[in-house]
């Protein structure tokens, strides 16, 4: 019994598992995921309620939202959507960087990391190869 525990043990450590993703090098807080989106547009009511009014920021949101529910779901975002998307983002951190406080300052980064990996997505679902339904 105690070798069939040696055996288990060693197998275990032999299938460790590396994650070299760009988002593996970053704590969970740097990104706007794990529903502190929710926290994110909170911040926003408060301090930029005006943008929160803008299409952008449903737009913003939205896309943030169905990365945080299901990340593959954002790979079936059309180009039009992923270029909305992007203009979207370019004014929600724009309206960020106005404000000059620590917090402002955390969660611009938050969402510059956050479009960093969905683009990153992106050009990397656009390099693979597609496969035909019959296969």
């Amino acid at each position: 019994m105690i070798l069939g525990l040696g055996i288990t043990a060693s197998a275990s450590a032999a299938t460790t598992n590396f994650d070299d993703s760009p988002a593996a090098s970053k704590a969970a807080g740097t990104l706007l995921v794990n529903g502190s989106e929710k926290s994110f547009a909170s911040f926003i009511g408060q301090k930029a309620n005006r943008i929160t009014r803008q299409p952008e920021w449903q737009t913003y949101m939205a896309v943030v939202s169905m990365y945080n529910q299901n990340p593959v779901s954002v790979l079936s975002l059309s180009a039009a959507e992923r270029d909305e998307f992007l203009k979207a983002s370019s004014k929600v951190t724009g309206q960020l960087a106005k404000l000059t406080d620590a917090t402002a300052t955390q969660w611009l980064a938050q969402a510059t990391n956050t479009v960093r990996i969905l683009t990153y997505f992106w050009t990397v679902s656009a390099d693979q190869p597609q496969l035909p339904d019959n296969e």
